[in-house]
């Protein structure tokens, strides 16, 4: 059985030693700025100068206990407001726009998070407070619905990333250069769609998308 580092507090202190939130800090900003590949001990080990990456598994377990860690962490940046406002479709828009918003600042955390038990403390607050909103809306199974909402988050989150690698591998940096691209194969029946095009944002299309999904609540609960 997999151990979980919420089961382990964080050893005492030593002289000059690590914390375990220096090594999360750490990790987090690996992360940021190289992807989950760069996600190693061994990265983390030498960003925060340590000559042994065996050294951090005293602080976070193991790799998995890290990332846990990791997660966690940065769902503190996700506002959570202390009771629902009473508008079940704000409050869970502005939860859905502030977890959109956390993912845009830390990648990786979408491709992570279907990976690791959603067990974290703050985690675990955020999805208290969705669980409330929606069983205050009559939407129920509440969690049915969390997950819902959840995975639109994230896996529109992947989705954005993994379009902007594409992207970015033929050289296409705006919807100009896209509609150049397609014309080139494009017959007859797509001009009107190249020419119409939309400059949509990553966020104007996650906004629309989202709006979707609280319309088809919306009629759930009818």
């Amino acid at each position: 059985m997999s151990r979980l580092i919420w089961h382990h507090p964080e050893p005492p202190g030593r002289k000059n030693a690590l914390t375990r939130a220096s090594v999360v800090r750490t990790a987090i900003e690996v992360a940021d700025a190289g992807g989950v590949a760069a996600l190693t001990m061994r990265e983390v080990a030498d960003a925060l100068g340590v000559s042994t990456p065996m050294s951090l598994y005293r602080y976070v377990l193991n790799k998995d206990g890290l990332v846990d860690l990791m997660l966690d962490e940065v769902s503190a940046e996700v506002a959570v407001p202390a009771t629902p406002s009473g508008d079940w479709r704000a409050d869970l828009r502005g939860l859905a726009t502030s977890l959109w918003a956390m993912i845009g600042r830390h990648r990786w955390y979408a491709e992570l998070v279907d990976g690791r038990p959603p067990f974290g403390p703050r985690t675990l607050r955020r999805a208290a407070f969705l669980m409330t909103v929606l069983e205050g809306a009559g939407l129920t199974p509440a969690v049915a619905y969390a997950s819902l909402l959840d995975n639109y988050v994230t896996g529109t989150a992947m989705s954005v990333s993994r379009e902007l690698v594409l992207l970015g591998e033929f050289g296409i940096g705006s919807t100009e250069d896209l509609r150049a691209y397609a014309a080139e194969m494009a017959d007859d029946t797509l001009a009107p769609w190249l020419t119409d095009m939309p400059d949509l944002t990553t966020d104007a299309r996650f906004e629309l998308g989202l709006d979707c999904l609280l319309d088809g609540f919306a009629v759930r609960r009818r």
